[in-house]
């Protein structure tokens, strides 16, 4: 047998291979007798058909097929002793060329494993960008949380106004099309104040009983990109009217909220508030700094995978998109509608965001290789630990579930991907930066995952790589919920 090789992309590798023709014709004749045994002709027993005489019954082509498929496993398995090449999932196998006297000449396109060269990872300077918390969240964390503990009294005796909640009959027209469900009046609950602003100007004077039609505009900075600019024509009948009455701001609400349990004075609420504030704001600015230094990482160093490895991803991605769509019990077309793309864009997209978790995957993986950094049993402990505390149940009952469900793979990911993160930290020059809302909105300071194009989070260490030839890897695909 003969074996040629050329390196055609970085993780993919050209095989040409050659059986002698021997071999060919041998299995020729096998294939041929196969298929000759489940011959029956008249005057014969099933499989006693004379040699001469059953060739001019059994179809050349199945045995050429028959033939091949004796031939090339056994040859792409030797192919890949001779040339010491570990493929990283199945090939793809092409004919050349099989004559009846020559050899079997195929090709096979072999995918091998991913190729890294890490840019700088050590000693990098880079800012933890802290959101500010300032009196002002504090106080507005209070008004949703008297919010939640509103009453609301019927209105008899003005028009109504911003604030208010109205009980109402809707039908709409987008740009003169029916409007889906809003064809037909539907019964809705609208707070005035928090729509597009056409509307709501409308609604404020009505009284309970008027019926009124009102014409809109969605404002430009509408966050369905599809509907900006879109003129629409509503039909409201007030059926009610109420106000909202929020809880005196003491310490009797103090002591009737559950949000906060410990908290039984209005000073004491401030202070938890403003703790819990002040915890999620370390968690999203630690959570900012990861992903914006990982893509430091990535962007700097030299990646190089199979494509095998994205159309997997990509493959998965659309899979939980059908399904969620299922779950919604709507069609990829309105969907596309909805969001004002075309398939194109939407796979264009997929196809972005999955080589960027790859790309993330694939360098978190090779610091761990490079640094030696493994998982302990404590550090499953930790995670476990962790789990359990966000979902308010003992760390016992998060294992159980996980090993019932087949997830403790995925739970050493993440140990593994929080002790590589830590390690990137802890190597960095970190400085402390305090932002601001306006920063923010004004774009002087982008955080998280926009800042580098990365998605919210990196796939697990090792994650989303297809089963290898005799080898299924697991695949640790779970990753944050956000």
């Amino acid at each position: 047998m003969q074996v040629t090789q050329e390196q055609i992309e970085p993780c993919k590798v050209a095989l040409t291979i050659s059986v002698e023709p021997e071999k060919v014709t041998a299995a020729r004749e096998k294939a041929f007798g196969q298929l000759a045994r489940n011959l029956q002709l008249p005057g014969f027993r099933r499989g006693k058909v004379p040699p001469h005489m059953a060739r001019a019954y059994v179809d050349p082509g199945r045995v050429k097929q028959r033939a091949m498929e004796m031939l090339v496993d056994p040859a792409y398995a030797e192919a890949l002793e001779e040339t010491k090449i570990e493929p990283f999932a199945q090939a793809e196998l092409d004919l050349v060329e099989m004559n009846d006297d020559g050899p079997l000449v195929f090709k096979a396109l072999v995918p091998t494993r991913p190729v890294v060269t890490l840019g700088p990872y050590k000693g990098l300077s880079i800012e933890r960008h802290r959101l500010e918390v300032t009196d002002a969240d504090v106080e507005r964390q209070i008004e949703e949380l008297r919010g939640r503990y509103a009453e609301f009294e019927d209105v008899t005796d003005r028009t109504a106004q911003i604030g208010d909640l109205g009980f109402v009959d809707l039908t709409a027209q987008i740009e003169g099309q029916s409007a889906g469900d809003l064809e037909t009046p539907r019964a809705s609950v609208v707070e005035i104040g928090k729509n597009i602003p056409d509307f709501d100007n409308g609604l404020v004077g009505m009284v309970p009983g008027e019926t009124k039609t009102i014409e809109a505009v969605y404002p430009d900075d509408f966050p369905d990109e599809s509907m900006r600019g879109k003129r629409a024509t509503f039909t409201v009948t007030l059926n009610q009217l109420r106000t909202r009455s929020l809880p005196a701001l003491d310490d009797a609400f103090a002591e009737r909220q559950q949000a906060y349990p410990e908290a039984k004075t209005i000073d004491a609420l401030r202070t938890e508030i403003r703790t819990g504030l002040l915890r999620a704001a370390g968690e999203m600015a630690d959570s900012d700094l990861r992903m914006r230094l990982l893509g430091r990482v990535v962007d700097t160093s030299q990646i190089a995978y199979p494509d095998v490895l994205l159309r997997s991803e990509v493959e998965n991605d659309a899979r939980q998109l059908r399904e969620r769509l299922e779950r919604q019990e709507t069609t990829l077309e309105d969907y596309l509608e909805s969001s004002g793309q075309t398939r194109e864009q939407v796979e264009a997209e997929m196809a972005a965001q999955a080589d960027r978790r790859i790309r993330n995957g694939l360098v978190l993986s090779e610091v761990a290789r490079s640094e030696n950094i493994t998982v302990e049993e404590a550090d499953v402990e930790r995670e476990l630990q962790r789990r359990a505390e966000q979902a308010r149940v003992s760390v016992a009952a998060v294992r159980a579930f996980a090993e019932k469900q087949g997830g403790m793979d995925a739970i050493r990911d993440q140990a593994l991907t929080k002790k590589v993160f830590d390690f990137l930290v802890a190597a960095s020059e970190v400085n402390e930066k305090v932002i601001t809302d306006a920063e923010i909105a004004a774009g002087a300071a982008p955080t998280g995952a926009e800042a580098e194009g990365s998605p919210a989070a990196p796939l697990p260490v090792e994650a989303a790589i297809p089963a290898r030839r005799g080898d299924e890897a697991a695949v640790g695909d779970e990753t944050e919920s956000k």
